[in-house]
C-alpha cells in the first residue's frame, strides 16, 4: 500500500495563513493533495492538521484526517517529529496486516507538486532498492550551502556541507 501524508497547520509566522491562501480558485493545501489523487499510485490519503478548514476542504478529497498535537503545531515543532506521529497513527489505523510500501510525505505548502514527481520518485525508489527515500528538489540559487546538494551520478544528493 501507498499512503499520503500531507502536513499543513493553521499557524504560519512568514505569511499568515499561507496553506488557506487561494491560488487560481484553489487553496494552497489543496494542490498536493490533487496530485496524489491524479497520480493514480496512492492507495490512501491523511492530512496532519490542527486547521479546521484545511480539515473540512480534505475530507472532499477523501482523505483521513490526522488530529495533531498542540505540541507539534508550534512553529518551533520539527517536521520530522510532525511526520513520525503522523506515521505511526497511520500504522495504528491501517493495523498489522498491512504493509506499507511507501509513505509520499506532502507539504501543504508546496503546490507545484504533481502527479509525475510523485510517480517519478516512486517508481525510482522501486528500481533502485539501495535507496530508502526520494526527494523533490528544485534549482534556487539563494540557499544556505548548509542545504545544498550536488546530483550524484547514481541519482543520490550529496551535501555541499558534511553533516556531523
Amino acid at each position: 500500500m501507498i499512503v499520503a501524508l500531507m502536513m499543513g497547520r493553521a499557524g504560519s509566522r512568514g505569511l499568515k495563513n499561507k496553506n488557506l491562501i487561494k491560488i487560481k480558485g484553489k487553496r494552497l493545501f489543496e494542490y498536493p493533495l490533487i496530485a496524489s489523487i491524479k497520480s493514480n499510485i496512492i492507495d490512501k490519503i491523511y492530512v496532519t492538521t490542527d486547521c479546521k478548514v484545511i480539515k473540512r476542504v480534505s475530507k472532499k478529497y477523501k482523505a483521513e484526517i490526522i488530529h495533531r498535537p498542540k505540541y507539534l503545531c508550534e512553529s518551533k515543532a520539527l517536521g520530522e517529529k510532525v511526520y513520525e506521529h503522523g506515521y505511526y497513527e497511520i500504522k495504528k489505523r491501517l493495523g498489522k496486516r498491512v504493509k506499507i510500501e511507501f509513505v509520499v510525505l506532502l507539504m501543504a505548502n508546496s503546490p507545484t507538486i504533481n502527479t509525475n514527481i510523485i510517480r517519478k520518485g516512486i517508481n525510482f525508489l522501486r528500481r533502485n532498492k539501495k535507496f530508502d527515500s526520494a526527494v523533490s528538489t528544485s534549482i534556487y540559487n539563494m540557499w544556505s550551502p548548509l542545504r545544498a546538494r550536488k546530483l550524484n551520478k547514481d541519482g543520490s544528493l550529496k551535501p555541499f556541507v558534511p553533516f556531523k
